[in-house]
């Protein structure tokens, strides 16, 4: 079979016209090969999960996608992504994004792909959108749904302070009724960074309590990728996130304190101080 691939391979680029003719009868126009090598990614999918409905005795591939912000090319990747995990696994799949926050309002939201030629559809691609801010909470919360509990601060809701709805959210997370402590603060600190896309960090850091952050994985993983960029960096992305920006004069002493001793005593006191004033004044006796 390789021979007759690498035949019409030889001759379609020697006669490209005579090939979009078989296909276009009578086509007149220009033609121009192309590197037919298509391009490999190392991007990863957000989420893929195997899933068996034993009600209704299928398996199928769900493939999620979370968009944070609209893009405008979100029909071309998610075909992208169809094509590719189609390829590697050789099952169905249920496809959808999931829209974080409406940074758009009002705009229309695609949920297809459509190639045509001629005024002929060559394909037509359809994946399911999910809008969280249409999420009725009690959804998520009758269920006990709390690895979706992160969310929760983005989904529609009655309260008319910002205050209570995120108050809510933190304490229904604190009570939650489960053994593993480190999850749980994963929880914890995903719905902070979540609240992000539509509370501001003096609210959210309110909330945001030490003693819970410390157990998250996620949390020092965090950390961790921050001390790779540089520890400075790390102690300005801590000080940042719990107690909003951090002035070009703070920032400036703390990228001059080289000595890594004291580095790693300012990472503890960002951690420990209650407020930007007491990292401050704590600071001077590093």
């Amino acid at each position: 079979m390789q021979d007759y691939d690498n035949t019409l391979k030889y001759l379609s680029d020697k006669l490209p016209h005579h090939y979009v003719d078989l296909i276009f009868e009578e086509f007149k126009g220009d033609t121009a090969l192309l590197d037919r090598e298509l391009p490999s990614t190392n991007r990863e999918s957000d989420c893929l999960i195997k899933v068996g409905d034993t009600t209704k005795h299928t398996e199928f591939i769900l493939h999620l996608e979370f968009q944070s912000s609209y893009d405008a090319n979100m029909p071309h990747r998610m075909l992208s992504y169809y094509a590719r995990i189609l390829d590697k696994y050789k099952f169905p799949i249920y496809p959808v994004v999931i829209y974080l926050y409406p940074d758009r309002p009002g705009l229309d939201i695609p949920d297809s792909y459509v190639s045509s030629i001629y005024e002929e559809d060559i394909l037509l691609f359809k994946y399911k959108i999910l809008k969280a801010w249409e999420i009725e909470p009690n959804r998520i919360i009758d269920s006990n749904l709390y690895g979706l509990f992160p969310i929760l601060p983005l989904v529609k809701h009655g309260k008319t302070d910002d205050m209570d709805h995120l108050a809510e959210c933190f304490d229904l997370i604190q009570n939650l009724d489960i053994e593993d402590n480190e999850l749980k603060a994963d929880i914890y600190f995903s719905t902070g960074i979540l609240a992000g896309l539509r509370y501001s960090k003096e609210i959210i850091r309110n909330f945001m309590k030490v003693e819970i952050l410390e157990k998250s994985e996620i949390y020092q993983d965090v950390l961790n990728k921050g001390m790779k960029k540089g520890m400075e960096e790390s102690i300005i992305q801590i000080l940042s996130r719990r107690f909003g920006d951090v002035s070009p004069g703070l920032a400036d002493v703390i990228y001059h304190a080289k000595n890594k001793s004291k580095l790693h005593k300012l990472i503890d006191l960002a951690l420990s101080s209650n407020n930007l004033a007491e990292f401050e004044k704590n600071m001077q006796n590093t």
